[in-house]
C-alpha cells in the first residue's frame, strides 16, 4: 500500500534534509486519544530512511521505506501506550531530570556548546519543547521497561543444554593454523629484458628457502628479509582460518603439517614462503566453554518475550486507530 507517508519517505530519501519541500502533515494514528502525526513518524524513521536511501533504489527502495514507516509507527504506538500506563499508575519523573539529561547530552555530544545543540534542533525542524517531550517519553519508556524486566531472569541447566543441542552449529570452529610468512615483492623486468633475466627477489626467496632447509629459524629470516608488515613480528599472522588467504596460498598453507614450511610460492604480486607453527583441528566448542554465552542468549530471549507480551497486553486494552 503506497500510503501518503511512504511517498513522503521517498521524498525524504531523495532530498537533502535542509532542502526538503514542505509537506502537509496529517494524522498517522490515534492511541487512546493521543494523535501521532506523519511528521512524528517521518522524524523517527529518519535515520533508517537515510541509510536505506544509500543502499536501495527504485521499487526496492519504496518497499523498504514502507517497512521503515510501519516499524516507526508501530514503535511510536508502543511508546504512547507505555507512557499512558506510566501516567495511569501515577508515576512521576524526578524534578529537573530533563534539564539534567539535556545538560549531559550537550556536554557529551556538543562539547558543552549549547548554541550548536540549538542549531542542530533547528536544522532538524524540532523545537526545544518538542525535544523535551520526546526526551521525557524516552526516559519514561526506558524506566518502565527496566521496571518490567527487573524480575530475575534465569536460564536453567536444561534450557542451556537444550540450546546447545539445538544450535550446536553456532559453536563449530573451522580448522585454524598459526601461520608465519615471508613475502618479497615481484620486480618489473628491465626494458629491454636481458636474456636469462631472473627477478632478484625470486633468487633471494630461493636463497632464504635454502637457509630454512639448513635449519635457520623462520622468524629470524622473516625479520631480516620479509617485506610484509608482519616482518617485525617474525612474519607472525597469528591463528587464521582458510578464507583469510588467497586460494593459491591457503591451499598450500592448509596442506602443511605443524612445524613445516612451504616451497617458494610465486604469485602475480610476489613470492611467499609459508610456515605453519601449529594447527587447531576443526571442532565444536564444549558446553563448559560456551555456557555463559548461551545463558546470556536465553536471558535476552526471555527479555524480548516479556517485552512483547507486555506491549501486546497494552495494545489489547487500548483504543488504537491507524490511518
Amino acid at each position: 500500500m503506497k500510503t501518503v507517508m511512504a511517498i513522503l519517505l521517498v521524498g525524504l530519501a531523495a532530498t537533502p534534509l535542509r532542502a526538503q519541500p514542505e509537506v502537509v502533515d496529517g494524522v498517522a494514528a490515534i492511541v487512546n486519544g493521543r494523535v501521532i502525526t506523519y511528521s512524528e513518524v517521518r522524524q523517527y524513521a529518519l535515520p533508517a530512511v537515510q541509510q536505506l536511501s544509500r543502499d536501495y533504489h527504485g521499487e526496492e527502495l519504496l518497499e523498504h521505506l514502507q517497512a521503515a514507516h510501519r516499524d516507526a509507527l508501530s514503535t511510536l504506538i508502543d511508546r504512547a501506550l507505555i507512557v499512558d500506563e506510566y501516567t495511569e499508575k501515577g508515576y512521576q519523573l524526578p524534578k529537573n531530570i530533563l534539564d539534567t539529561q539535556i545538560d549531559e547530552i550537550i556536554a557529551v555530544d556538543y562539547n558543552n556548546d549549547r548554541r550548536a545543540f540549538i542549531k542542530t534542533l533547528q536544522a532538524e525542524g524540532i523545537t526545544m519543547s518538542q525535544y523535551r517531550d520526546r526526551l521525557r517519553e524516552r526516559i519514561i519508556v526506558q524506566a518502565m521497561s527496566t521496571r518490567k524486566l527487573e524480575q530475575e531472569l534465569m536460564a536453567s541447566p536444561y534450557q542451556i543444554e537444550k540450546y546447545y543441542e539445538d544450535h550446536g552449529e553456532e559453536f563449530d570452529e573451522e580448522e585454524k593454523i598459526r601461520l608465519r610468512m615471508i613475502y618479497l615483492t615481484r620486480l618489473e623486468p628491465p626494458t629491454p629484458m636481458p636474456a636469462g633475466w631472473t627477478d632478484p627477489h625470486l633468487r633471494q626467496a630461493r636463497e632464504i628457502h635454502g637457509e630454512l632447509a639448513e635449519g635457520e629459524r623462520f622468524e629470524n629470516l622473516a625479520r631480516l628479509y620479509s617485506q610484509a608488515q608482519e616482518a617485525d613480528q617474525g612474519g607472525d599472522w597469528g591463528w587464521i582460518e582458510r578464507d583469510i588467504l588467497m586460494k593459491q596460498l591457503s591451499d598450500v598453507a592448509f596442506s602443511l603439517e605443524a612445524g613445516q614450511h612451504s616451497e617458494v610460492i610465486e604469485t602475480e604480486t610476489g613470492y611467499y614462503i609459508l610456515f605453519v607453527q601449529d594447527i587447531k583441528a576443526a571442532h565444536r566448542r564444549p558446553l563448559t566453554e560456551v555456557r555463559p554465552m548461551i545463558e546470556k542468549t536465553i536471558q535476552q530471549q526471555q527479555r524480548s518475550r516479556i517485552q512483547k507480551d507486555w506491549v501486546e497486553e497494552l495494545r489489547a486494552k487500548a483504543f488504537i486507530r491507524i490511518f
